[in-house]
């Protein structure tokens, strides 16, 4: 079969596909700053709330980050925590909230925070989770191996992909006048030995889907189109 000259090739059809992406988040981006602006939410509940105990797992208050480091990630509220499986098997535990995406507070995606701090990525895929989807990551630094994984958590869904939860929050400004969204990470040491890796990621699945819904719980009580009506036409 001879292939149309004249057609495009698969890869040129990815690049267009990308670029109209990209043209309609510059778009849309520029529509959002210009007709409207996302509201403060005020309803979402402190995140030291979050459960300790869940499941077979004990929580426990992990080290705070310096103020530099706050200042840093620009989060209006975080936990840090380390969890203990009643077997001994171990997890840690990290949610930063902002309430506004829009006040030079943008999420820091951990596929660039962790190659900084010395983490090298080995692996990423993107999985289903809840009712949207999630990153799996295996990462190395030295002897040490982690299963990482990770999604943004808005009051409308599940987003593991950087690009995509970008787009989602241009819309729901567009949409419901907010844009407050949480990062929520969690780290699950590994020997390193392949045998190892499912446990570690039957680990981080099953503490991620037990945080998951407390974490809508505390931050994103009250649906979006209800904070649009409560707060009024601006």
């Amino acid at each position: 079969m001879v292939r149309d000259a004249s057609a495009p090739s698969v890869s040129e059809s990815r690049v267009t596909r990308r670029l109209l992406i990209v043209l309609a988040l510059v778009a849309a981006a520029g529509a959002a700053k210009w007709q409207t602006k996302a509201i403060d939410v005020s309803s979402a509940a402190p995140l030291s709330e979050l459960p300790f105990n869940t499941g077979a797992w004990r929580g426990y208050r992990a080290a705070d980050y310096s103020p530099d480091v706050v200042n840093a990630l620009g989060v209006d509220d975080y936990v840090n925590r380390a969890y203990v499986a009643g077997s001994g098997r171990q997890a840690s535990l990290y949610v930063g909230y902002y309430r506004s995406q829009e006040r030079g507070g943008s999420i820091h995606s951990p596929l660039n925070c962790l190659p900084g701090a010395g983490w090298e990525p080995e692996r990423v895929v993107r999985i289903p989770f809840g009712s949207g989807t999630a990153r799996q990551v295996v990462v190395r630094k030295g002897t040490h191996n982690y299963m990482v994984m990770y999604w943004y958590q808005t009051a409308t869904r599940v987003e593991g992909d950087e690009y995509r939860n970008r787009l989602y929050t241009v819309l729901d400004t567009l949409r419901y006048r907010r844009n407050d969204a949480a990062l929520v990470r969690v780290m699950v040491p590994m020997s390193g030995a392949a045998a190892d890796e499912p446990q570690a990621v039957a680990d981080a699945m099953d503490l991620s889907s037990r945080v998951m819904p407390d974490v809508q719980r505390l931050l994103f009580p009250v649906a979006p189109q209800n904070v649009v009506s409560r707060a009024g036409p601006s």
